[in-house]
């Protein structure tokens, strides 16, 4: 008689409260929910979760050290500014952890190539530039993931989400996004056909192109700004200055 061997089953894993609170923060950090310098209320956070203030605490405390929030003794947790420093640093490492998975990948370019050209070819809206960013954003997470490195996985997942602040700011030109899909599939192309050197090119040459639109357009709103700023301080010193007569 043949006895079948009993091997243990995986546990389920289950996820707990403080980490579902994370995953729903996180995802509205991701869609645009709090703008730049937002405050963020812990006590309006928990009644909107149904949940108590500790959870939500913790949870603010993980994405502070994810680099997606700051917090000060006076204002507590806070949406921080987009700045072009952090702009600068964070793109290079999201390229460079993606080359590190293109090379892990490498036994499986064929495979992966398929995977590539499906969610490239994917339709959706060029209209809705969230549509759109996450449509690329599914597209880099799938390059990631093939290669099967949990660790590679976690950080640049960690690194993308910062990343994806600063992608809001793209316009929503259907050029702009024609130019990155043409790209994805070249990067694609150059993977099927053992050309690593230069799917890594290409790679870096895909980010770096995001990260200047992304400077260029910081830029732009910094100048928008500036000069409403200038306007209404235009004002108060008519207005100011009416009132002494």
């Amino acid at each position: 008689m043949r006895y079948a061997v009993c091997v243990p089953a995986r546990p389920i894993a289950r996820l707990s409260l403080r980490q579902q609170v994370h995953d729903s923060l996180f995802q509205m950090l991701l869609e645009g929910r709090w703008p730049e310098d937002a405050r963020l209320n812990d006590s309006a956070i928990a009644a909107e979760l149904a949940v108590s203030r500790t959870p939500v605490r913790e949870a603010l405390i993980q994405l502070e050290t994810e680099g997606l929030l700051s917090s000060d003794p006076h204002r507590g947790f806070f949406v921080p500014s987009l700045r072009a420093e952090e702009a600068r640093e964070i793109y290079p490492i999201l390229w460079s952890l993606e080359q590190l998975a293109l090379f892990l990948a490498a036994g499986s370019a064929l495979s992966l190539r398929k995977t590539l050209d499906r969610l490239n070819s994917q339709p959706f809206a060029k209209s809705d530039s969230a549509a759109a960013l996450q449509h690329d954003r599914a597209w880099h997470a799938a390059l990631v993931e093939a290669s099967e490195n949990a660790r590679l996985i976690r950080l640049a997942t960690r690194v993308e989400a910062v990343s994806r602040r600063y992608a809001s700011l793209l316009p929503s030109a259907a050029g702009a996004f024609d130019r990155r899909f043409r790209e994805h599939a070249q990067i694609a192309e150059a993977l099927a056909t053992e050309q690593p050197a230069r799917a890594f090119a290409l790679l870096k040459m895909h980010w770096r192109a995001e990260l200047d639109e992304v400077l260029a357009a910081r830029e732009a709103r910094e100048k928008i700004t500036t000069k409403e700023g200038t306007r209404e301080g235009t004002k108060s010193s008519r207005a100011a200055a009416a009132g002494k007569l």
